[in-house]
């Protein structure tokens, strides 16, 4: 079936292509900066975000904005300057580009909190007055690249194209074989192992997407745990936060921003309701968490695994709630 493309030289390909590589190239100097000013102790000292729950965003952000940066560099070698591109290619990529922004807007947003409360005034000096100043520049061009890309989504979007086209796992395997041709592997065996992937493994992921989501974020935690471990030697009920706390989060990240990058066709709306619940309470107990500086008098191990999953429990129990009571709406007002 012949699918929309976005012909060579059209204005629209050139204006996206632009808004998918500045906010890019923008995410990955955010975090190199975010990754440079929390390792080194003479400028963490002197940030106001230094502790939680604004540094909670920060952590995640180690491994949110690599995964997404990777992900969007990848699908952009599909991106020929020569050759047509189809057009939901480019609509991911620019759906992704502002879910990168909008995390590290996020991020922004929670540092920006803390210089306005003030928080560690005492220890400011000019390596805080430095680091407000790129904050500041780098918050200005989240701003520019935003407006680029919400523009260029827009333009795109009157095309009037149609979905029926080559998705992100799709293009993964191609891109696959494309890398497979240019190492000049045997082509007869590249195609076989191509094709046992996409039929082992993204299909499963188009039928399990919750699953995938899940099995990808606890392999993503396992670093955070092993670092805790081998090199702080955590105790068992840290280790157990230092694992839930990320893998909870990704889980909810991963599960909402897969959704709106559409890696898999959405399912019909009569799907069941515990996918929301569980991504409910992974996101509602990293949030709670994040605030046990106040919500604790006495931070034991214990005491804040407690937070975390009572935190999480609360907010799946609450989600479970609204998702009953709007069922229950459905089936007693039905629509006419």
């Amino acid at each position: 079936m012949d699918v929309t493309t976005l012909e060579v030289g059209d204005r629209v390909r050139a204006r996206a292509g632009i808004a998918i590589m500045v906010s890019l190239g923008l995410a990955i100097v955010f975090a190199l900066l975010t990754w440079w000013t929390k390792e080194v102790s003479t400028f963490e000292v002197r940030q106001p975000w230094q502790d939680d729950p604004f540094d909670v965003a920060t952590s995640l952000d180690y491994a949110i904005i690599p995964g997404l940066v990777i992900a969007g560099a990848l699908r952009v070698q599909l991106c020929r300057r020569n050759k047509p591109l189809p057009a939901r290619r480019v609509a991911d990529l620019l759906r992704l580009s502002l879910v990168v922004l909008l995390v590290v807007a996020a991020t922004q947003a929670s540092e920006w909190t803390a210089v306005a409360l003030g928080l560690h005034r005492r220890q400011w000096n000019i390596d805080t007055v430095w680091q407000l100043a790129v904050l500041a520049a780098l918050s200005a061009a989240t701003v520019a690249a935003g407006t680029r890309v919400i523009t260029a989504t827009r333009a795109l979007r009157a095309r009037n194209w149609q979905g029926d086209q080559p998705d992100w796992l799709a293009d993964a395997a191609l891109l696959a074989l494309r890398w497979a041709r240019l190492l000049a592997w045997h082509p007869r065996s590249t195609y076989a192992a191509v094709r046992w992937v996409d039929t082992t493994f993204f299909s499963r992921i188009r039928t399990h997407p919750v699953g995938a989501a899940g099995v990808l974020s606890c392999a993503l935690a396992v670093p955070f745990v092993l670092s805790k471990v081998l090199l702080e030697g955590y105790p068992p009920l840290l280790a157990l936060l230092s694992f839930a706390l990320p893998a909870a989060g990704l889980f909810a990240f991963i599960t909402a921003a897969g959704r709106f990058l559409r890696i898999v066709p959405r399912r019909p709306s009569s799907v069941a309701i515990w996918p929301s619940v569980l991504v409910a309470g992974c996101a509602a107990g990293p949030v709670v968490f994040a605030f046990h500086d106040s919500l604790l008098s006495d931070p034991s191990p214990f005491a804040i695994d407690a937070l975390l999953f009572g935190g999480g429990l609360v907010g799946a129990l609450i989600c479970l709630m609204v998702q009953l009571a709007r069922r229950h709406h459905r089936h007693a007002h039905p629509a006419s």
